[in-house]
């Protein structure tokens, strides 16, 4: 009598965890309420740019539980009226399996709130006055979503990535920030329990190469004092971020022949 069990299969396990490993003490380390990290450090970023050739230029983030694509268009002409600056058409889209439950399709209402503070997080770091009679289209595809500030952060972080792609000038390279704050401490890229906690969300959209904020989405409250010092710690957490953008250009631009490899 024959089983209906393949042995040539072994099946997974239908909830997966990944690996907590206990961070090595170090001598500058401080006290932290992370097992996994210190309170001021971040997820590890994967970033890639150059995915999407139908586009100008794209970009590829996974950042903690945020899976984001994105695509880029122009310049290309603008439609009348004449407008004597280039103007930035950003449009965010969720896949229907980026969340859970799954998202009903053309029926949620949060990417347009998305887009419009991705618009403010990006326009200070464009130079849209050398565009006249132009328009830059960004389209971004949330395929795993986790919550609004990191999608907000990572959503930033490969705009710009794929905006310096597409070769569009920019004043700097603008990245994104997340910050918790809580009664003992700050918490930088915070984590869905973590942000479930209470306290202040501070969601920043920073250029590091020239020490400047793009703007700034605060939830919660706070004190004057802890929301400057909330700031600072995001100011300092984006210039990892910015190296990690600075190497993914360089690595792109390498693989398709545009500079020579170091």
């Amino acid at each position: 009598m024959s089983t209906a069990f393949d042995r040539r299969r072994i099946p997974a396990p239908e909830v997966s965890q990944p690996p907590i490993f206990e961070p090595l003490p170090t001598a500058e380390a401080g006290p932290s309420k992370r097992v996994d990290r210190r309170d001021d450090g971040a997820r590890p970023i994967y970033l890639k740019t150059g995915l999407i050739s139908q586009a100008n230029g794209s970009g590829y983030i996974e950042s903690g539980g945020v899976k984001i694509a994105c695509s880029v268009y122009g310049p290309r002409p603008k439609p009348p009226p004449y407008s004597p600056q280039g103007t930035l058409n950003l449009e965010v889209k969720f896949a229907p399996f980026a969340s859970h439950p799954r998202r009903a399709p053309l029926r949620d209402t949060e990417p347009a709130a998305l887009s419009t503070l991705l618009t403010q997080l990006l326009l200070p770091s464009l130079h849209l006055h050398l565009l006249p009679k132009s328009s830059v289209d960004v389209y971004l595809l949330v395929l795993e979503s986790n919550t609004l500030p990191s999608v907000l952060s990572a959503g930033l972080t490969v705009a710009s990535a794929a905006i310096a792609d597409a070769g569009i000038a920019m004043g700097a390279l603008g990245v994104g920030a997340v910050v918790a704050g809580e009664k003992g401490g700050l918490l930088v890229d915070p984590t869905k329990e973590e942000e479930q906690q209470g306290g202040a969300i501070l969601t920043a959209g920073i250029m590091p190469a020239l020490n400047r904020v793009t703007n700034l989405w605060l939830t919660g409250e706070t004190d004057v004092d802890d929301a400057v010092k909330m700031m600072e710690q995001a100011v300092t957490a984006a210039k990892d971020t910015h190296t990690v953008l600075a190497q993914a250009l360089i690595d792109g631009a390498e693989e398709r022949g545009l500079v020579e490899a170091a």
